[in-house]
């Protein structure tokens, strides 16, 4: 094959990968961002469920530190009646409202540590819900792609071996050429319609058509830059 058929056999393989890409539709790309989606939830249930775990160490710390500060707070009050001068009177009633006061501080503490557990909870329990939502969808999505791409699975594995294979045998700097054009337009190369580009429509002079179709020439078109390629309605 010349370098004008290596270039046309290459370019029909990328045209049928990309028909087959269109019959995914978006569900490749919607899979990919639910999937994302889902990881990011999946990452949060874990800072969820260790903040939860923190939370109960630390209710259980401070209960037991509340429960040790009024057992003192008791033997402070029974204290108070049997000192026998002012001095200790003193001493013990300034430790007693110090007790009162962490008490106090304390139950503030569980209080608080008990609202903001709640409130992970009920974060743990929404996500956890829109994770069985979300992973329910991708079920769905992933069948339905299953589905779709049933028929030319196969198909698109063995154009892509195919596609490497063919890229290899255009010369380097055509092919450089070509990418470079399919990344700027989804394709780099038309046939000729109608003596037109059929990428850009340009009408295309007559001896540009027979260096192409009979000289077999590689030719860009002079409009849009894509290669060009004479295409026998029997093809």
């Amino acid at each position: 094959m010349d370098i004008l058929d290596n270039l046309v056999a290459l370019h029909k393989t990328n045209e049928r990968l990309m028909e087959i890409s269109d019959l995914k539709g978006d569900l490749p790309e919607l899979l990919d961002k639910q999937e994302n989606e889902l990881n990011d939830m999946n990452q949060n249930q874990k800072e969820y469920t260790c903040k939860s775990s923190d939370l109960d160490k630390a209710l259980i710390a401070s209960q037991h530190s509340l429960d040790d500060a009024k057992n003192k707070l008791e033997e402070s009050k029974d204290q108070l009646f049997k000192v026998s001068n002012n001095k200790e009177y003193e001493a013990l009633l300034s430790e007693t409202d110090h007790l009162k006061q962490m008490v106090l501080d304390l139950n503030q503490k569980l209080s608080d540590m008990n609202d903001e557990k709640q409130s992970v909870e009920t974060l743990m329990e929404d996500n956890n819900t829109e994770i069985q939502t979300l992973s329910d969808k991708i079920t769905k999505n992933k069948k339905e792609l299953a589905i779709q791409m049933s028929d030319t699975d196969k198909e698109e594995q063995l154009l892509e071996i195919s596609k490497k294979e063919r890229a290899l045998k255009v010369d380097k700097t055509y092919l450089d050429a070509y990418n470079k054009l399919y990344d700027k337009y989804g394709q780099g190369m038309a046939n000729i319609s109608r003596r037109s580009c059929n990428h850009c429509y340009t009408q295309l002079p007559p001896q540009l058509l027979v260096e192409i179709e009979y000289n077999k020439k590689v030719i860009t078109c002079p409009s849009c830059s894509v290669f060009l390629y004479h295409e026998n309605e029997s093809d």
